[in-house]
């Protein structure tokens, strides 16, 4: 994909920032489903929504983060169905394979998901507070069960570009696969940008 309006260095920047963020949301979902989370660092690029919603059009658990203080705008975190159920399940007290875990997706699933992103997130947004040095601060997650197309076109109908931050999540021995979060364009540019006079700033005083 194009990176079109940002810089290899800015692209970089969310990247870094992702990465730390990242990091930290998995230790604290590692805690609330008593298994070992690994992620691999994350692929950056700058996705045209036309683009993206024709190569992925499947259904996908959709949890929006808005952002309430330090930076304005929101995150998407992209789960497949099957992983949020499992994830679901494990908040529940199973293994992962019980029967809510093969239970049709529903509101208690998407109550104990936002439960999960929402201490996720909250650690992820305490991570960016200091790489940006600036508080930043969340709503609380909103959940939902939705066409990929649908989803973004119903969201963002002014938004036309997004950073794309994809990444593998491993979760014990059960779950092994692909997550995307969604920055709108304008937010992911405003986060490296802050990001980036931080760390000229910590550079000149060295």
């Amino acid at each position: 994909m194009s990176s079109h309006f940002f810089s290899e260095m800015e692209i970089d920047a969310i990247g870094e920032i992702s990465n730390i963020c990242l990091g930290n949301s998995a230790s604290t979902l590692s805690m609330l489903v008593r298994q070992t989370v690994d992620i691999t660092p994350p692929m950056v690029e700058i996705v045209e929504k036309s683009e993206y919603t024709k190569n992925v059009s499947s259904k996908k658990v959709f949890v929006k983060v808005n952002y309430v203080e330090g930076v304005k705008g929101c995150s998407i975190l992209m789960l497949e169905e099957q992983d949020a159920k499992v994830i679901a399940d494990l908040m529940m007290g199973s293994d992962g394979n019980g029967d809510f875990a093969k239970m049709d997706l529903g509101e208690l699933h998407m109550s104990a998901v936002s439960e999960a992103m929402n201490q996720m997130m909250g650690a992820a947004a305490t991570s960016m507070s200091l790489m940006l040095e600036r508080k930043t601060d969340i709503s609380t997650p909103e959940a939902k069960f939705m066409q990929d197309g649908e989803y973004l076109a119903y969201e963002f109908p002014d938004d036309d570009r997004f950073v794309k931050v994809g990444f593998k999540m491993k979760v014990g021995e059960i779950i092994d696969s692909p997550v995307v979060q969604l920055y709108p364009h304008d937010l992911g540019k405003a986060i490296s940008d802050l990001f980036l006079i931080r760390k000229a700033k910590v550079k000149e005083q060295q």
